[in-house]
């Protein structure tokens, strides 16, 4: 299973909180700005109702008003704006043209201080209006007593919810700019703080492709502690390796002495005339130092990632050790052929490669009567090589078997057949195949899969 991004995270979690953020600044600057109206309503109504208050004459049975309101739209039936003035004592009701046939009413009485009642109330056809009421007493000229009125004014609220619509599709916009501009400013503060982790990911990258034995550069305090004890693990691993390489060079110098001796006493037997003993010491002997170089080239071998950027030029160390085999009196005898583009690459270490190749080319050296050919291709992310003979070559059962550890097809021949056995280590060690077949000139074929590197 892929690894979640940690940037994609960090940019989710980003945008899920801007997101957030704005929707509920965008809902708060929405109410602020819809009270914000309908208190300059209010204060409004407040004037349009002193003014009222001051234009009634109590004096007439139905009270009215000594001259019209200024604004034209109270004498407009059903303008937006409405006055009324109600005499509580015999329900005399005295209202505006704008209000036609429809009377205000409040829920709840108004207060006997004259305070002023701020209530929404069902204007004409039922739509939702802002009405300020007051209750207060006027003096009436020749008569005892003064009279109670309750003053009304009101007007529809639509045009605040037009103005709220408004205002909240101008800032939707605004907000949505404001987001997408948060979010890229968090993308290059997200991509600007991992910045040092993509340094780390191309040193380590280095250190793989034997550019750098360690990571350095100047990294951020915070990272710091990653990459020292990147560099210690590195460090660690290397004398780890070195260790073990050098004890095990170390128990091959002494088991190789021991031999070197045991090679003297079959010496000796031999001059003693006991040549049988001498014979199955010699024998023993030096199977035991193929198997000791067998582990020491095992120890030399590279365990490589699947990370692994290293790679290399198959044509050039194919010719390094064509040319050293044709130094042999074998390999001098030879016709050879080879058939490898220049550009194919194998994701494998030099050395590695090296010793692949001298395995399976000194063998086929060793049996071939008169022709070696060497070639290789590339196919869907893969390079093959084919080592072909013109030697007597392998039955099927044979061929089964080649390859096992010290496992010899012919005893006549000198070798342990430790070095195909090493050829499979490497292989096995590199995610490659290998197969070993007839070639067309009768002698023993093989292939080796690996996958392609990197051209140079």
């Amino acid at each position: 299973m892929k690894a979640p991004s940690l940037k994609l995270r960090l940019l989710l979690v980003s945008a899920t909180s801007i997101a957030v953020a704005l929707l509920i600044a965008g809902t708060a600057i929405t109410s602020m700005f819809s009270n914000h109206l309908e208190r300059s309503l209010t204060v409004d109504l407040e004037a349009q109702l002193a003014r009222l208050v001051a234009l009634i004459d109590p004096d007439p049975a139905a009270p009215r008003l000594t001259q019209p309101m200024s604004d034209p739209r109270y004498e407009t039936p059903a303008g937006g704006i409405y006055w009324q003035v109600n005499d509580p004592a015999d329900g005399t009701v005295t209202r505006s043209r704008s209000l036609w046939d429809t009377v205000l009413k409040f829920e709840t009485p108004l207060p006997e201080d004259g305070t002023i009642r701020v209530a929404k109330i069902a204007g004409p056809d039922a739509d939702e209006a802002l009405a300020l009421g007051r209750r207060l007493s006027f003096e009436r000229d020749g008569a005892t007593g003064d009279r109670v009125l309750e003053v009304f004014v009101a007007e529809d609220t639509e045009g605040i919810r037009a103005a709220n619509a408004a205002f909240q599709a101008d800032l939707m916009w605004a907000l949505a700019v404001l987001a997408v501009a948060l979010i890229g400013a968090t993308w290059v503060q997200v991509t600007l703080g991992l910045s040092p982790l993509g340094m780390i990911k191309r040193g380590v990258a280095a250190i793989r492709t034997g550019g750098a034995k360690a990571l350095d550069g100047n990294y951020p305090a915070e990272v710091m502690p990653l990459v020292s004890e990147v560099n210690d693990l590195l460090a660690t691993q290397d004398r780890s390796i070195e260790f073990a390489r050098t004890r095990a060079a170390d128990l091959a110098h002494g088991l190789k002495t021991s031999l070197t001796l045991l090679n003297g006493e079959a010496h000796e037997l031999r001059r003693s005339g006991n040549a049988a003993a001498a014979a199955a010491i010699e024998k023993l002997t030096a199977g035991m130092s193929e198997v000791i170089d067998h582990q020491l080239r095992l120890s030399r071998l590279r365990h490589r990632a699947r990370s692994d950027l290293r790679s290399t030029l198959v044509a050039g160390v194919a010719g390094k050790v064509i040319a050293a085999l044709k130094m042999t009196p074998e390999g001098r005898a030879l016709d050879w052929h080879v058939d490898i583009p220049e550009a194919a690459a194998i994701a494998l270490d030099t050395m590695d490669l090296t010793e692949l190749l001298g395995v399976y080319l000194e063998n086929a050296t060793k049996w071939a009567r008169q022709k070696v050919s060497v070639s290789a291709r590339s196919a869907n992310g893969k390079v093959s090589i084919t080592i072909a003979d013109d030697g007597p070559g392998l039955d099927d059962a044979a061929l089964a078997k080649l390859g096992e550890r010290g496992r010899r097809l012919d005893e006549t021949r000198p070798g342990s057949g430790l070095g195909l056995a090493i050829g499979r280590e490497i292989v096995a060690l590199n995610s490659g195949s290998l197969s070993f077949g007839r070639s067309p000139a009768g002698g023993l074929q093989v292939e080796i899969a690996l996958h392609a590197g990197p051209a140079g």
